[in-house]
């Protein structure tokens, strides 16, 4: 059962750091878009839905590690991983 709570800890903070890098990444390509005039709409609603994504897997990991009782990573703060 640990084994479990590990892997499920595990994964959730993954999906979170994997999804603020893919935020961040988003981020930068919007401004490169700007700075070459281009029309930067089409990424700024993928930036949305990643950011919205990005939400859920907080939440998510927040849960599990609540439910937990902190779990694996009881010392993880989420605002260390601020955009």
């Amino acid at each position: 059962m640990a084994d479990l709570v590990q892997d499920t800890t595990t994964l959730a903070h993954n999906h979170v750091t994997k999804g603020r890098a893919v935020v961040a990444r988003q981020r930068q390509l919007i401004t490169a878009i700007r700075a070459r005039g281009g029309d930067s709409e089409n990424a700024e609603d993928l930036l949305a839905a990643f950011e919205r994504s990005l939400a859920i897997f907080e939440s998510d990991l927040a849960a599990i590690l609540k439910k937990n009782g902190g779990g694996v990573n009881a010392g993880l703060n989420l605002t260390q991983f601020a955009i």
